[in-house]
């Protein structure tokens, strides 16, 4: 921070003017704005179908992860403890 008050030898405190800043350059012109993103991957198409005839089109894939790995361990007669709780993040 830049002291803008010098104490001179009698202890009064006199006042440095500042340089004034030089003006600064006006910003570019802006372009035209972006195109809005699509809502939906093309390459999802058949998935998101799927999930929207599903009611299942808020979950991401996490949760859809999450679903998998549910039904995979309870197809494979996993702990009931570590199916609690997978399905408990699922909640979250």
């Amino acid at each position: 921070m830049y002291n803008r008050y010098i104490r001179g030898d009698d202890g009064v405190y006199t006042r440095v003017p500042m340089d004034e800043a030089p003006p600064r350059p006006n910003p570019p012109p802006k372009g035209p704005p972006p195109p809005p993103p699509e809502s939906r991957a093309p390459e999802r198409g058949f998935f998101n179908d799927l999930l929207e005839k599903l009611h299942l089109g808020d979950l991401d894939a996490g949760d859809l992860l999450l679903l998998f790995l549910l039904f995979y361990l309870s197809r494979q007669k996993a702990d009931e403890e570590l199916l609690i709780a997978i399905g408990l993040l699922l909640i979250l």
